[in-house]
Order: structure tokens, then C-alpha cells, then sequence
């Protein structure tokens, strides 16, 4: 079993030149323990070979570096360990499995080994062990393990060297131009960076709007407050995770409880997207003006949004697996995808309903609606299908960017749709009048206030 932890190196100290810290050299440090069983125990001959990681290497001359600690001390006729670095390529790893684990390197085959690593006695780390791998056709993703399996030539030398024992390494990569950001989080922070200005400038402006809107109506209808709490939602989940990167960039390890939330509050903003649409499709501000006469909403919703941040605790867990290269990598993702496929049903079952109870003006707006809602809905399966396709090295970009782009674009609509006087607002209760004879509107019109008097 190995258990990883991240070491931090130094820190970074003005966020004006965060995105040239981002450009400049960044730092990787893994480090975990790993246990090696009794060679001398047919059984557990298995237990000699351990997965370290992997990292995805740009077209270039990539660098490695990797150093262990001995735990524990050494009986008199025991023999300094001396284990191997085994190095794989992308083209061939999905047939390590397929060979027994002192085979893999031989057979598999291991593009390279690092013989004869040292390990550091008594409490201290041996040496550090330098490596170069080179690719100049395109980027590849390496992978690394270690292994101490028992050969026809030590099996005769004297001395103990079958006994089983746990040693503490630290690993380390880097790119042709010394960044040791993994391809795949290559170009992130500065993507980060952008998607987090974009969306603050939106957010500036949705406040000025609303602003607008309350001193024009006298209160703002609760679907605008909805909007803005799942924008702040992904404001600052965007904010957590660029300072996880930031952080990241300068020590190697970044900040982890940083960036487990802003994937939960991320997970939560979409959430709180997807049942904004859904409520509206139900009804609600259209032909009810209580949230609670939408059936079953609420604890759906609240199911579903437990759901997702389940999924995310569990893909954490995952995150340094060999065959994980995104965030909804395998099983999570998939379930994902028949969530978001399932709240599609529901908006969809919602809007057929409301077409056939709805005049003129109302299926005008429907089939804008309906179109701007399914591609919300469906915009996570055609990505999260499609980057099944893709280079691994290239998966979580295009599905993190690709998202981001999705959400910031669907807040801009709704944006437009909840503070503009167009379709929705002829058709909704936003236009209707509190004072008797109105709708029952939670929101107060000007026009409709005049008409009154």
C-alpha cells in the first residue's frame, strides 16, 4: 500500500505576477512509502513491485530525479537493499497488467530502468538518482515503478537479501524547460487565471444589473438570487482553485483542501444551474409562484447535490491511480453522466408540459428555453464522451476548459434572460404586480404599477 504526501519547497508573494510565477519554474515534489514483502515467500513475490506515478512529458529531453530512505534498521545479515526504478511508456503500460510483477520490466517492456537505486540509512535520504527521457515525435505520458524483485546472481552472494522492508522516496519531474508541470497542467494556471477575470468582470456586471433592477421593481425576483448564488458559487471555486495552483506552482504539492472544495463548490454551482433550469421548466414563475408547489425539487436537488460531492470525495481518492487522467475520470464520471442525462428527462418532461398548457407567447419562449437548457444539460456528456477519444494528456484540459466555457456562457444567458425585459419577462410573474388584482409576483413592475393607478 503506498501513502503519498506533498512536500512544499518555498512561497510565492504577489498575485501581480502570478502568471508570470505560472511561466516560470514551477516545482513537483511526490513522496510516499512503500513496502516490500519476504522475496523469499513464494506468495508474495507480487508484493516486490509498486506503482510510484506518472507524469506526461512535452516533446524534448524530460528530467527525472528520485531518492529513498531505509525505514527501520538493518539486521546484522542484512544487506542494503538496492531496488530499481522501472520506467514505461504510454504505448505499453495498458499491458503491465497482463504479466507477472517481476516480469513487466522484461516483457511489458520497461523502456528504461534505473538500476542499483540507493537507499539513505538512519533516518537520512540517500542520494538523489538523475535520469533523462527524451521524445521528439510527440508528447507521451511515462509512467514509474519500483521494484526489488530477487535475481539468479543475488540469490548466491552471501548475505540476507530476501527479507522484507519499507523505504520513503521522493519523486520529482521536469519538463525540457525545467517546469515541472505535467502536460496535462501545462497551460491550466494561465487558463485559470483568464476564466477567473472573465467571470468576474460577469459578476461585476450582474450586480450593477441587479442593482438596477431593485431600485426599478422594489425586489428582486428569487430566481436572480438563485443566479447569483450559483455564479458565487463558481467565482469562488475558481478563486480556491487557482490559488491551489498558484500555490502549486511554487511547491510542487499546491494546497489540497483548496482544491478539494473548489471542486465540491464547482460540482455545486452546476448543480445549482441545472435546478434553476428544471424549476423554470416546471412552472415556476411561469404558472406557480412558490418554489415549494414544484414537486419533488427540493429533495432531489438536495440528493443530487449530496451525489455529486460524494463523487468528488471519491475521485480524489483516485487521484494519483495509473489510469486516472481527469477529475471524472471511470465510474464517477459515468454516473455523472446518467445524472446530468436524468435532470435532461426531467427539464425535458417539464417543458413538453408546460408547451401543451402554454398560449402563444408561452411556447415562443419554451422552444428558446428548451434549446438553451438542452445544450446546458447535454454539454457535460458530448465532453465528458468525447475526451474518451482523446489523447490522455490532453483529456483534462479540454474537459475542465470545456466546461468552464459551458458554465460562464450559461450564466451570460441567464443573465440576460432574468434582467432583461424580453420573452421570459413578458411571460413570467416579473412582470405581473404584487398589489391586488396582480399575478401574485414576487417582484413589483412599474408598468403594471401604473396601470393600477
Amino acid at each position: 500500500m503506498t501513502v503519498r504526501t506533498l512536500v512544499p519547497s518555498r512561497a510565492v508573494a504577489l498575485f501581480g505576477l502570478l502568471v508570470l510565477r505560472f511561466t516560470g519554474a514551477e516545482g513537483k515534489l511526490v513522496t510516499g512509502t512503500v513496502s516490500f514483502g519476504d522475496a523469499s515467500d513464494a506468495t508474495g513475490t507480487s508484493e516486490r513491485w509498486e506503482f510510484l506515478g506518472k507524469y506526461g512529458y512535452a516533446i524534448g529531453t524530460g528530467r527525472y530525479e528520485i531518492r529513498l530512505r531505509l525505514r527501520g534498521a538493518l539486521e546484522e545479515d542484512e544487506v542494503l537493499p538496492r531496488p530499481e526504478l522501472e520506467i514505461f511508456l504510454d504505448e505499453d503500460w495498458d499491458r503491465h497488467e497482463n504479466y507477472p510483477a517481476c516480469r513487466r520490466a522484461q516483457d511489458v517492456p520497461a523502456r528504461k530502468t534505473h538500476s542499483m537505486l540507493e537507499p539513505g540509512q538512519f533516518g537520512e535520504w540517500g542520494p538523489w538518482e538523475v535520469g533523462m527521457l527524451y521524445q521528439n515525435v510527440r508528447p507521451h505520458i511515462w509512467y514509474f515503478a519500483i521494484s526489488d524483485c530477487p535475481d539468479q546472481y543475488s540469490q548466491h552472494m552471501p548475505g540476507n537479501r530476501q527479507f522484507g522492508y519499507s523505504v520513503d522516496y521522493e519523486i520529482r519531474w521536469r519538463q525540457f524547460d525545467n517546469s515541472e508541470l505535467s502536460l496535462e497542467m501545462r497551460y491550466m494556471p494561465v487558463l485559470t487565471t483568464l476564466a477567473l477575470f472573465i467571470l468576474s468582470v460577469h459578476v461585476c456586471r450582474l450586480v450593477s444589473k441587479c442593482g438596477d433592477m431593485q431600485r426599478s421593481l422594489g425586489q428582486l425576483h428569487p430566481v436572480v438570487y438563485g443566479l447569483v448564488t450559483a455564479m458565487g458559487l463558481q467565482w469562488v471555486s475558481q478563486a480556491l482553485h487557482l490559488l491551489h495552483l498558484w500555490v502549486y506552482s511554487s511547491d510542487g504539492v499546491g494546497a489540497p483542501l483548496a482544491d478539494g472544495l473548489a471542486e465540491v463548490l464547482f460540482m455545486l454551482s452546476q448543480v445549482a444551474g441545472a435546478s434553476l433550469l428544471i424549476a423554470i421548466a416546471q412552472g415556476y414563475s411561469l404558472v406557480r409562484s412558490k418554489l415549494s408547489e414544484v414537486e419533488m425539487l427540493v429533495p432531489v436537488v438536495g440528493v443530487v447535490a449530496v451525489l455529486h460531492v460524494l463523487l468528488v470525495a471519491i475521485g480524489k481518492m483516485q487521484a494519483e491511480d495509473s489510469t486516472k487522467y481527469h477529475e471524472n475520470e471511470g465510474l464517477v464520471g459515468w454516473i455523472l453522466l446518467s445524472v446530468r442525462l436524468s435532470l435532461f428527462a426531467w427539464f425535458r418532461s417539464g417543458i413538453h408540459m408546460l408547451r401543451s398548457a402554454g398560449g402563444l407567447r408561452l411556447n415562443n419562449f419554451l422552444r428558446l428555453f428548451e434549446l438553451a437548457g438542452s445544450a446546458y444539460f447535454l454539454a457535460f456528456p458530448a465532453i465528458f464522451l468525447l475526451v474518451q477519444v482523446l489523447a490522455p494528456y490532453i483529456q483534462h484540459p479540454v474537459l475542465q476548459t470545456g466546461l468552464l466555457a459551458i458554465q460562464t456562457a450559461s450564466w451570460l444567458w441567464l443573465a440576460e434572460l432574468f434582467l432583461s425585459k424580453g420573452r421570459y419577462y413578458e411571460v413570467s410573474e416579473l412582470s405581473a404586480s404584487m398589489l391586488p388584482g396582480g399575478a401574485g409576483s414576487l417582484c413589483l413592475s412599474p408598468t403594471n404599477v401604473k396601470k393600477m393607478m
